[in-house]
């Protein structure tokens, strides 16, 4: 049971990794306006996504697990899954306008990756130990 919380704990911070990668790369492409949507923004934006929603999935079965084996279902745990799982589905939202142009893509992208590290903020917030836990 301790690995797949370690494996859930461990995996956020590849995930950070990859948000704060693709946050800048989209900054960058948002700003100089006109360029065309790239196939490394394309790529980090799908390796975000992935990324969210396996944590979503490790999360899930180590809170059904978890709660199976100690009997053991906090509300907390409740409300870190309901804020993880909207974040999970903003997390989609660039499917949305992937026939918009280019600037729009690079501003929504963007925005979708800072929206998403926001609820992930609150959400681990939520948890007991808040803070303490990065």
């Amino acid at each position: 049971m301790s690995t797949l919380f370690r494996i859930h704990s461990d995996l956020r911070w590849l995930l950070v990794a990859v948000a704060v990668l693709a946050a800048v790369r989209l900054a960058v492409g948002w700003l100089r306006g006109e360029s065309p949507y790239d196939r490394a923004s394309r790529i980090l934006m799908l390796l975000f996504t992935i990324g969210v929603d396996v944590q979503v999935l490790v999360g899930l079965i180590y809170l059904v697990w978890n709660g199976i084996d100690a009997d053991y279902w906090p509300r907390y745990r409740f409300e870190h899954l309901a804020v993880m799982l909207v974040a999970a589905g903003v997390a989609h939202l660039p499917r949305r306008w992937r026939s918009a142009p280019a600037p729009v893509r690079y501003r929504n992208d963007a925005l979708t990756v800072i929206a998403v590290a926001v609820l992930v903020f609150v959400g681990v917030v939520l948890l007991p130990g808040g803070m303490n836990r990065w």
